[in-house]
């Protein structure tokens, strides 16, 4: 007769969910009737055919979310054949969702705190079972169960519950079990959680180990990443102390020390920042590092140094920017190649049109160059040459609001020694609105074409 009913389940299969849980009902009639005595009931392991037939009945039930008339046929499977049929985890992982299901359904919140405590128990204690069973799960698995439970039913689950710890808790210890199988969420969930609570020394610790055990896996790093900046914008000192420590780990590192020498930088801190351009321009550092190392150079009065270093930079594929050149343009200045300068201010001025300081970079390059040429007592000629350097200023000021005082002070500074009314009229070449050109002598680089007039002072 046992035999009649499985091979009758089988050969039925499309037949109405109802009718296969009828049948199982009248089959399990037979078996009880056909066991001789209760004794060698209690002596006997359950049969194949019984397993099964408890299984099926409690699936097909689980599976329409009858959870009641499920449960006792699913509490005889895990009490006698807890793996039926594939000797897996499926009967205890269907157990929490049905008490899960059982408490939803549930009419009165005693009847749902009680249900949902069955559940916790089968979360904290299935593991056991199964292991002493030799039935297949994965350990990280249910710990990631676990957490997703916990965090599922927060401000459900009684506040003294100790079965179960914190969802954060449960992932951190599926990552230990499993490392390299962890979904990235569960990873991301543990960090932004110590970062919430502050717990930053945490934080980086387990990205430290994250990056171990999955350094390879991009989504994961970026991840890592992420709450990385996120610490250090809170406390730069610890990204410091992190690079430090990872530096001497790994000495030639040009990432670290780019990373390490940018960070110097941006506290001030030259004197480390300039021991690590040492050692980067050694190696091959990126070419927008390069171009830091000569603004840091050019700003510690090393101009020439800075000079190699932007060329170096050009060297490595940089573009420079407006404000390069015009870096540039004051190391010339500074190691008084005057024409040089010029060259790079007026780069600067072609990528950026309104670049005012640059306008009165030059009429500084200007004044300067009388200094050099006039000796002890300056010409006419020599005065000559503030036409040019004021022209600048005027320029400087027409196209950039933002440097109108510098300018009108430069103005009014170098009209004072213009030369005079005398001056003009003694010239046969000059005439007072003219157009002069100064291209002569220890001027001859300048060879700008500027306009005759006398200072304030002459009328």
């Amino acid at each position: 007769m046992t035999q009649m009913c499985l091979v009758t389940m089988f050969f039925n299969s499309a037949s109405p969910r109802f009718s296969l849980s009828l049948f199982w009902t009248f089959c399990l009639a037979f078996l009880v009737l056909a066991v001789p005595t209760t004794a060698q009931a209690q002596n006997s392991e359950p049969s194949r055919q019984e397993k099964l037939m408890h299984y099926s009945l409690y699936y097909e039930n689980y599976e329409n979310e009858n959870y009641k008339s499920a449960r006792s046929d699913l509490l005889w499977v895990l009490k006698n054949a807890p793996g039926v049929p594939e000797g897996d985890d499926d009967n205890y992982k269907r157990a929490v969702k049905l008490y899960e299901g059982l408490a939803k359904q549930a009419s009165s919140e005693k009847a749902r705190e009680a249900y949902l405590d069955t559940a916790v128990t089968y979360l904290a204690t299935a593991p056991k079972k199964m292991k002493k069973k030799g039935l297949e799960f994965s350990r990280y698995k249910w710990e990631i169960r676990r957490g997703r439970f916990v965090e599922k039913h927060q401000g459900s689950l009684p506040e003294n519950m100790k079965a179960l710890k914190s969802p954060i808790s449960h992932y951190r210890k599926a990552f230990e079990l499993a490392p390299k199988k962890v979904n990235s969420y569960y990873i991301q969930q543990v960090l932004q959680s110590y970062l919430q609570e502050n717990k930053l020394k945490k934080a980086l610790s387990f990205a430290k180990e994250v990056e171990k055990e999955r350094g390879s896996d991009k989504k994961v790093m970026q991840t890592v990443s992420t709450v990385r900046d996120r610490i250090f914008g809170k406390n730069p000192q610890a990204q410091i102390g992190y690079l430090k420590k990872r530096l001497e780990q790994h000495p030639d590192s040009t990432q670290l020390l780019t990373k390490l020498f940018s960070l110097y930088r941006k506290q001030g801190n030259i004197s480390k920042a300039s021991n690590l351009a040492k050692r980067l321009m050694k190696k091959k550092p990126p070419a927008e590092t390069i171009r830091q190392i000569a603004k840091m150079r050019l700003e510690n009065g090393r101009s020439e140094a800075a000079l190699k270093a932007y060329d170096r930079a050009v060297e490595q594929g940089a573009e420079l920017k407006a404000e390069d050149y015009y870096n540039r343009g004051t190391a010339y200045q500074k190691l008084g190649e005057l024409a040089k300068a010029r060259a790079e201010y007026r780069k600067a001025i072609k990528m950026k049109e309104d670049f005012g300081r640059a306008y009165i970079a030059i009429g500084d390059l200007y004044a300067n160059a009388v200094n050099q040429c006039s000796g002890s007592k300056m010409t006419r000629k020599d005065r000559a040459v503030y036409w040019a350097a004021v022209d600048k200023y005027q320029r400087a000021k027409r196209i950039s609001s933002s440097v109108s005082s510098v300018a009108d002070s430069k103005i009014r500074t170098y009209r004072q020694v213009f030369p005079t009314k005398e001056d003009i009229f003694y010239r046969n070449d000059w005439e007072k609105g003219a157009s002069f050109t100064i291209d002569y002598g220890c001027y001859s680089w300048i060879g700008e074409t500027t306009t005759v007039r006398p200072g304030p002072s002459s009328g």
